[in-house]
């Protein structure tokens, strides 16, 4: 009979060859080599990969060795780091293990501290460009006090393993670099990890920082087997952990998320420990998924970090993500974009224009940051040509980007040309500064409403176009900050007001649906949701609806903002919810794959839901309807598109062949046709069956959230890295290209630095194409010829789709600001 596993684990584990001793000190002079006059270390841990021991009153250890030793760690203990490596390879020639350590200042005496997290570079080779978001890190690492920077896998494949330690170690980062491995790090030799062991040492270990006893823990399986499995884990875990004190705050590394159930388990075949209810487990910190997303599972915060060189699977934006921890162990978390250098603007300042509010008060709105260092104090000047009118006034802090005032300017300014210099100091002591110019007009252009605009790009099919003709320049009208950030999540106008959306991917309590004056930009109320609204809301029967990665539908009152009714959708935990909604006739269309459903606006009542099962990944689409033909189409990135029933849900068709996998938009439903792109390819679809009628294969990426915009000339969509492109509609030759300039950071899936992005869906105004971009600028250019008729620098990307009624045109930032735009005359 075949022994049980456990037991065969323990007799492996309880045979040994050898047996390892040695010293743990302090380095006074730093030489790596223990002399008589360093200090020894008692009580610090020692683990051979199973047992884990503490060092005696004289600082020395002995560990009784068993035969799948490969590493002698050390647990480094609060106010202690690696001298190099945390780690020592076992030589079958050696016995003793001397662990050198130094003294770090970058603990408070309370234990609070700070550390990075990154995850999922996947460089796979030594490109240049690697070292510019390398070194925004470890300039913020310098910059901020950050005590160690963690890694969490997928560094990716063997070209990957071998450049990545040379991009980031701790010698060239100047704080401690740990890693974890990840699912694209098991490669092919005699096991899985045996590369990554050869380059960066144990895939299990821990250490103590502050009050904190930190673990990485190892991704259970990937591309090729590894040596280890979930019991070798628990029984190191089991040791690791009984050393720790009961109350002693715990948080845990790992390429993936353990589990999403409420109990975090590490077990093997007869037992098991409860990390969330057993010990006093704070975090889980992994990536793996591509995504940015915080949120509370049972006690225990877990977290998720995107790629910090390239989009995510649900565009989230390239990042690293800095972790404050306080003496108890509670993390708070702030993410940080890579690429960025001296960006400052002044957002509410266009054309010779400023806004001003009812009052007669000047908006002065700064967008601002760098990678490397937090803003720290944002000040402007006013002057004439002249003298100065107002003297280095500071401005207030919104958001991670955005810093806003007013100011009452005196009547005797009026039809005068005054500059404003704005200023930003950034902690590391860098200096930015820009000036504008502006005509002061106390009686600014009046908002006038015509229609509701409910939906992305408008309506259910996506296929809004305006008739009227805007008179250029249009005028900045009014800006104001939902002291939030914004995402896909496209402006609405519904009624007098408008309603944006805004992202939460720190789980700050920003994620919330927010409602402004649409004659003011006065925020009149808001909603907060427990979680980021990632994409698009929708408005129906006097609602605003929206859902947030938490997969929690809510009906908000449009008027009061008060929540009518909410509903916790069939979606899993991983992957979030990062899809759109849309709404026709009474009828909510919410979720995605098997959680895609029906719900009447009214009530809440589900009508029907997805019976058919089918794959689901992040991604940044929005249900398309058919109004004509009862369609709704939604899909996955790297899955497929489907075509749904309205009625009864029923599943009609699947769409995976030709490219169309790799799709992040929604497409325009013209009729029975679907018009939408899809990694390199533009696609005319039927949308009763699924068959592709035509198609054209481009030059360029199209992974973008961009719907087409289709008239009976031309066809308008955004690229990866081209910009805005048109072609003709009957023959699908390009006809002209935007190029706008280069992003300001990275949302395309597996695109970095330098790409000219276009996120955004366009509009059609008359003649005019008006759409943002990632490079920070607004734009409008003719139909015809593509050549540019208008534009507005906000100095922070836009993802969001623009919204228009009357004479008035609503954009958003990512920094959380909403503009109003007007035009004199509207033909």
């Amino acid at each position: 009979m075949k022994k049980p596993l456990f037991l065969t684990l323990l007799l492996l584990f309880s045979i040994s060859c050898f047996s390892y001793n040695g010293k743990v000190f302090y380095d006074d002079n730093k030489n790596g080599i223990y002399d008589k006059k360093d200090q020894l270390l008692p009580g610090v841990m020692v683990s051979d990969g199973l047992h884990v021991v503490k060092t005696d009153s004289n600082g020395e250890f002995n560990l009784p060795g068993h035969d799948r030793a490969r590493f002698i760690t050390v647990t480094t203990p609060t106010g202690y780091m690696p001298s190099k490596v945390h780690y020592i390879k076992i030589d079958k020639n050696l016995t003793s293990y001397n662990f050198p350590l130094l003294k770090t200042n970058k603990v408070a005496s309370d234990g609070k501290h700070s550390f990075i997290h990154i995850s999922d570079t996947e460089i796979r080779d030594a490109n240049p460009i690697h070292k510019i978001w390398a070194n925004n890190i470890r300039d913020y690492a310098q910059n901020e006090n950050i005590g160690f920077i963690m890694h969490t896998g997928d560094i990716c494949y063997e070209g990957g393993l071998k450049a990545h330690i040379h991009l980031m170690n701790s010698q060239n980062m100047g704080v401690p670099m740990y890693y974890g491995i990840g699912n694209h790090d098991l490669v092919e030799g005699a096991y899985g990890e045996e590369l990554f062991e050869s380059i960066y040492g144990p895939v299990w270990y821990s250490f103590d920082y502050g009050n904190i006893h930190y673990v990485m823990t190892p991704m259970a399986a990937g591309d090729f087997k590894p040596s280890y499995n979930e019991a070798y884990l628990y029984e190191w875990l089991k040791n690791d952990l009984s050393h720790i004190p009961k109350d002693q705050p715990i948080i845990i590394f790992n390429h993936n998320l353990k589990s999403t159930d409420k109990f975090i388990i590490q077990k093997n075949e007869k037992e098991k420990l409860v990390l969330n209810k057993d010990y006093n487990l704070k975090a889980w910190i992994s990536g793996h998924c591509h995504i940015s997303y915080v949120t509370m599972q049972g006690d225990v915060k877990t977290i998720s970090t995107a790629p910090a060189d390239k989009g995510g699977k649900d565009h989230s934006i390239a990042t690293f993500r800095e972790c404050k921890v306080d003496s108890d162990g509670n993390l708070e978390t702030q993410l940080r974009y890579t690429f960025v250098d001296n960006n400052i603007h002044l957002s509410s300042i266009s054309n010779d224009k400023i806004a001003v509010n009812a009052a007669g008060d000047i908006a002065l709105n700064v967008n601002t940051y760098i990678s490397q260092s937090p803003t720290k104090r944002v000040t402007y000047s006013i002057y004439n040509q002249f003298d100065k009118v107002v003297s280095q006034q500071d401005l207030k802090q919104k958001t991670d980007w955005a810093w806003m005032g007013t100011y009452s300017l005196p009547k005797r300014f009026h039809n005068q040309q005054l500059f404003v210099e704005a200023t930003a100091e950034y902690n590391n002591g860098t200096i930015a500064k820009v000036v504008e110019s502006f005509t002061y007009k106390d009686h600014p252009q009046k908002v006038e409403v015509t229609n509701d605009w409910t939906n992305l790009v408008g309506n259910s099919s996506h296929t809004s176009s305006v008739t009227n003709e805007f008179k250029l320049p249009l005028q900045i009208r009014w800006v104001n900050n939902i002291e939030a950030n914004i995402s896909f999540s496209s402006p609405l106008i519904y009624g007098d007001k408008v309603y944006v959306a805004a992202t939460d991917d720190d789980l700050r309590g920003e994620g919330g649906i927010y409602a402004l004056d649409i004659y003011s930009g006065e925020l009149l109320w808001k909603y907060n949701t427990r979680n980021s609204i990632k994409n698009t809301i929708a408005i129906e029967s006097g609602r605003v609806f929206a859902q947030d990665a938490d997969g929690y539908l809510y009906a908000v009152n449009s008027t009061t903002g008060k929540l009518e009714w909410e509903k916790k959708l069939d979606a899993p935990i991983y992957p979030i919810l990062s899809e759109g909604l849309a709404a026709y006739g009474g009828v909510i269309y919410a979720g995605v794959g098997e959680s895609l459903c029906a719900i009447e606006s009214n009530t809440g009542k589900e009508i029907w839901q997805n019976k058919d099962k089918w794959k689901v990944t992040r991604q940044s689409g929005t249900s398309s309807i058919s109004v004509n033909e009862s369609i709704l189409i939604m899909g996955a990135q790297w899955d497929a598109l489907y075509g749904h029933d309205t009625q009864t849900g029923e599943l009609k068709w699947s769409l995976n062949q030709d490219g169309t996998r790799f799709r992040s938009s929604s497409p325009a439903l013209y009729g029975n046709l679907a018009y939408f792109i899809s990694s390199k390819t533009f696609f005319i679809v039927n949308a009763l069956s699924g068959k592709v009628i035509t198609k054209k294969e481009l030059d360029y990426s199209v992974d973008v959230a961009s719907t087409p915009l289709v008239t009976d000339k031309f066809i308008v969509f955004g690229t990866a890295n081209n910009g805005l492109v048109a072609l003709d509609r009957e023959t699908l030759k390009e006809k002209w290209v935007v190029n706008t300039l280069p992003s300001l950071i990275y949302t395309v899936p597996y695109q970095t630095f330098p790409i000219n992005t276009v996120d955004t869906s366009p509009v059609l105004i008359g003649d005019l194409v008006v759409f943002g971009a990632s490079d920070g600028i607004l734009y409008g250019v003719d139909i015809n010829t593509g050549t540019l008729q208008w534009r507005h620098t906000t100095g922070a990307p836009s993802f969001s789709s623009m919204a228009v009624s009357g004479n008035v045109l609503i954009a958003t930032d990512f920094s959380g600001n909403v503009y109003a735009f007007t035009s004199k005359e509207v033909k």
